[in-house]
């Protein structure tokens, strides 16, 4: 299954709960995984994205997080993403030097 579910980070006393982050299959019918990040409250014009290696750098403002990405994700590129409603969705296309055939 290439859906993976990563957890979010370890819930802290101070703070509740944070929503899980997945990966959503979209292969057979866009080409592409989505992985889905809560971030509420971060505006748009603040938000950078850097790839390094098998790693999402997201930067919000003045504070930045290091996010391994999924196993199935670092066989892709980035090919986009977009924030919506609190939530980061980023879109992955399989690179094809990566990703096993017939897949």
């Amino acid at each position: 299954d290439l859906v993976a579910s990563v957890g979010a980070p370890e819930p802290r006393p101070d703070r509740p709960a944070a929503e899980p982050w997945t990966v959503e299959d979209r292969l057979a019918d866009e080409g592409e995984l989505v992985w889905r990040l809560p971030l509420p409250g971060a505006d748009r014009d603040a938000l950078g994205l850097v790839r390094r290696g098998d790693e999402l750098i997201v930067t919000v403002g003045p504070f930045h997080r290091v996010l391994p990405l999924p196993s199935a994700l670092r066989r892709c590129t980035v090919s986009g993403a977009g924030l919506r409603d609190g939530r980061l969705s980023v879109r992955f296309a399989p690179d094809p030097e990566l990703w096993p055939r017939g897949l």
